[in-house]
């Protein structure tokens, strides 16, 4: 598959902490993400809880995509711009609520999705240079049958199992040069459309490439020493709730991991054993696996950690590129 989906660290992180009984797994976004871990054929062992559901997402996930890998469409920066995204959609079809993001050592990836854990997804990535990717072979073993396009007047291909099935049974790619000569995919599954092929042609026909830093709900006053920014997930619509969107960064500071978290207030729930805050109609949350190391307590814990953070309100207008600093 093209692309990381949502983090099955994060997924399983909340699964353990959760309150039980009752306890819910998002199974397309788990079966997203276990697409993802085995391409990059990374390993997650954290006990016999995080091993048990990782065989659930492993049994239960459909075809990953053919090689060869592509390259970032989104990356981490480590300037104030924390997200620059290398591509960007255009026309979406209405089924879509929302563009995300995620960069980071578990991937990157700009997807387009609706709501619901059946709606459609449509993921964005690019190709390194100007020259076209070969097909490559399926996870099941299978060559890449190639079926010519055009985008835009380009040179363009859908990648299937069977010539006469484009559309590779609703799990589609379609590969296509854009006018400066990179090769870009869009791999979408879950997208119900009278006309997915017409629909496909036209979200990429409106892609563009070139960087953009993505504007995030949130300012940092300056890091303590020691503590660094490792991953940025923006998910438009968020992975849980009903919210617009969720904005989650993965910090470190002497290999111990710290989250923040922003969402609309009330629209997620707050993470479990996190220090939170309410401000311009936002909820901000930090949390810390295990004892508050000394570059935390040097400001006053967690609660000194939010006071670093102002929230920049629910209208995406008032958010900034210049994150940190």
């Amino acid at each position: 598959m093209t692309g990381d989906i949502p983090d099955l660290t994060a997924e399983l992180k909340a699964l353990a902490q959760a309150p039980a009984p009752p306890m819910t797994l998002d199974l397309p976004r788990a079966r997203e993400t276990g697409r993802s871990r085995l391409r990059r054929r990374r390993t997650w062992t954290s006990g016999a809880v995080g091993v048990a559901v990782l065989a659930v997402v492993l049994a239960a996930m459909p075809l990953m995509r053919p090689a060869p890998e592509p390259t970032s469409a989104v990356t981490l920066s480590t300037g104030p711009a924390l997200l620059i995204a290398h591509a960007s959609f255009g026309w979406l079809p209405e089924q879509i609520a929302g563009v995300g993001y995620q960069a980071g050592p578990h991937g990157d990836q700009i997807l387009a999705r609706g709501r619901g854990d059946s709606a459609a997804r449509i993921i964005l990535s690019l190709y390194p240079g100007d020259r076209e990717p070969k097909p490559g072979r399926f996870a099941d073993g299978a060559e890449g049958v190639t079926v010519s396009a055009r985008v835009r007047g380009h040179p363009a291909y859908w990648l299937t199992h069977d010539a006469s099935d484009p559309l590779n049974g609703g799990d589609t790619y379609l590969r296509w040069q854009t006018t400066g000569g990179q090769w870009a995919e869009l791999h979408a599954y879950y997208l119900n459309v009278a006309d997915p092929q017409e629909v496909l042609l036209r979200v990429a026909a409106d892609v563009t490439v070139g960087d953009r830093a993505v504007p995030l709900p949130l300012r940092i006053g300056g890091l303590p020493s020691g503590l660094r920014v490792q991953e940025v997930q923006l998910w438009r619509p968020p992975l849980r709730g009903t919210g617009a969107w969720e904005l989650q960064l993965f910090l470190t500071t002497n290999g111990l991991p710290v989250t923040v978290s922003v969402s609309p207030a009330g629209g997620s729930p707050q993470p479990h054993k996190s220090t939170c805050t309410s401000a311009t109609g936002l909820d901000l949350c930090v949390q810390v696996d295990g004892a508050v190391p000394a570059s935390l307590r040097a400001i006053g814990g967690l609660r000194g950690l939010l006071d670093h953070i102002t929230v920049l309100g629910t209208d995406e207008r008032d958010w900034t590129t210049h994150v940190i600093g």
